[in-house]
């Protein structure tokens, strides 16, 4: 309990001892109280304890309902899109995590898909500077992959055009 609510029900108890005393004094010594001089301030100490504790306490909010349709509805090549046109002009860590390691990926599953092998075993293949080039057998597509980043602006643009270009035409 809080001490304000101790307090008050101290007060209150107080204040029915001072009224027991005063209504005792003022009846004959032979007559016992009755249940409404003892009944009634009790159910009103209850009361005053109760709208206390109402006052107090406090009323959850209301729920709103979510929409789950809020948010982000874009489909996934939208937001591929929208990758490639912030990494024109990101930084080269963001192209090298976000975009080149996208494409990256298509050509792993391509390469695993057109040579039967494990994307593991691909992808480490294509890591090694001197395995990865003769696995492809394209000097090209394996430099725009896995050579230096090109410049922000155009170049990335034209980059990110010859690497899909070169990965849907590799092997077909």
């Amino acid at each position: 309990m809080k001490k304000s609510t101790i307090t008050l029900l101290f007060w209150s108890a107080v204040a029915y001892a001072i009224l027991l005393l005063l209504v005792r004094s003022l009846l004959p010594p032979d007559l016992t109280p009755t249940i409404t001089l003892t009944g009634i301030p009790l159910i009103a100490i209850a009361a005053v304890l109760m709208l206390d504790l109402i006052r107090r306490s406090t009323r959850p909010a209301d729920t709103r309902e979510r929409n789950p349709g809020a948010g982000f509805k874009a489909s996934p090549v939208q937001l591929i899109s929208s990758q490639i046109m912030v990494a024109a002009e990101a930084s080269n860590t963001y192209f090298e995590s976000v975009v080149r390691s996208r494409l990256r990926d298509l050509l792993v599953e391509k390469a695993a898909l057109e040579l039967g092998l494990e994307k593991d075993k691909v992808r480490r293949t294509l890591s090694d500077p001197d395995k990865g080039p003769r696995l492809l057998q394209d000097k090209t597509l394996y430099s725009l992959l896995y050579g230096p980043a090109p410049e922000k602006g155009p170049a990335r643009m034209r980059m990110i055009d010859e690497a899909v270009e070169s990965i849907d035409a590799w092997k077909s």
